[in-house]
C-alpha cells in the first residue's frame, strides 16, 4: 500500500476543518494541523508482510500555553469529533486501525509561539497477531543509539549505552529506582534499529508511557515514562543529555561493589540498607 502524504493532508484538511473551528486557537491554520497529522500518520504507520498499513491510534496536538485561550474549557466533544474525523479519513484512504483513534489537546512551553507539534504512536503492537503463524525472522544484532538517554525525575540523566537496560528496585539493575512502589525487576529497555523498546516485566504497579499503561512500547523522543511513581523522559539528541542534569548515580553501591572503597567514594552501606537488599 502506498499513500501520498499530500493526498492524506488534503483529505484531513477537508475533514477536520469543522472540528477545529470549535477551538480558540488562532495563530495557525487548519492546513498546518492537517500537514503535521499526515506526516505523523505516514511516518508512524506499521506495514505488515502483505503491505497493509496500520495507522497509529494515539495522537497528541501541542501548542504554546499562551495560545490556548480558553482551551481548558473547550468541550470534550471537540477532541472526540477530531478523533472521529481522523478515523473516517484513515479508513477511507485504506489504513487499518487496531482500535479507535484518540486525540489529546495539550500545551508545551518549549514550543515557539505559532508552532504546533503532533506526536502519534501505537497503544499496542498492531502486527503482534499477524506474526503468530509466520516463520520467526532471524534475530538481528541491535546496537544502542549513541545519544539516547533518560532524564530521571527531571534531575539526573542516564545514558543508554547497552543493548538491554534493566530497571527496578534491586541494586543489580542497571537503573536502580529506590522507591517502594517500584518492583524489584520492573521494566526493561531493549535496543532496536532506530531506538529502544520498553517492556513491562509484569510489575505490580505497572509501566505507563504518556499516561497509558503499556506492556511493550517503541519509545520516541519526548515520551514520558512512569515506573510506578517515578518519572523518566526518553531522549535522543546528537548533542547528548541536557547539561543542566548531572549524571545518574545509583542510590547505593551495586552488590558486586559493596565492599570496594576508593579515594573518591568512602561511603559504606548502612545496616538498614543491607536489610533492604536482603529482603
Amino acid at each position: 500500500m502506498e499513500i501520498r502524504a499530500d493526498s492524506l493532508e488534503r483529505a484531513l484538511k477537508a475533514s477536520i476543518r469543522g472540528s477545529l473551528e470549535g477551538l480558540p486557537w488562532r495563530t495557525f491554520s487548519v492546513s498546518a494541523v492537517a500537514r503535521h497529522l499526515a506526516k505523523e500518520v505516514i511516518e508512524c504507520s506499521r506495514i505488515d508482510e502483505d503491505g497493509r498499513a496500520y495507522a497509529p491510534d494515539q495522537y497528541t496536538l501541542s501548542i504554546h500555553p499562551r495560545e490556548t485561550g480558553e482551551l481548558q474549557r473547550a468541550p470534550p466533544e471537540v477532541q472526540r469529533q477530531l478523533a472521529l474525523d481522523m478515523q473516517k479519513v484513515l479508513q477511507n484512504t485504506g489504513f487499518i486501525l487496531a482500535r479507535e483513534p484518540h486525540i489529546t489537546l495539550a500545551t508545551d512551553p518549549t514550543l515557539s509561539i505559532g508552532d504546533i507539534r503532533v506526536i502519534a504512536w501505537h497503544s499496542s503492537d498492531p502486527l503482534e497477531f499477524t506474526k503468530e503463524h509466520k516463520e520467526p525472522a532471524k534475530e538481528v544484532e541491535r546496537r544502542p543509539l549513541a545519544n539516547a538517554f533518560l532524564v530521571v525525575e527531571g534531575k539526573r540523566h542516564f545514558p543508554l549505552n547497552k543493548e538491554v537496560v534493566n530497571i527496578g528496585r534491586l541494586p543489580d539493575n542497571d537503573l536502580v529506582l529506590n522507591d517502594r512502589h517500584v518492583s524489584r525487576r520492573h521494566a526493561q529497555l531493549r535496543a532496536r534499529e532506530n531506538g529502544y523498546v520498553i517492556v513491562d516485566l509484569k510489575s505490580s504497579a505497572g509501566t505507563q508511557v504518556n499516561r497509558r499503561l503499556i506492556k511493550k512500547h517503541f519509545l520516541r523522543p519526548g515520551d514520558v515514562i512512569l515506573i510506578a511513581k517515578v518519572e523518566l523522559i526518553y531522549g535522543q539528541d546528537p548533542s547528548g543529555p541536557p547539561d543542566v542534569t548531572p549524571p545518574y548515580a545509583p542510590p547505593f553501591k551495586p552488590v558486586k561493589d559493596r565492599h570496594r572503597v576508593t579515594p573518591l567514594d568512602l561511603k559504606t552501606v548502612p545496616e538498614e540498607e543491607t536489610a533492604i537488599l536482603d529482603s
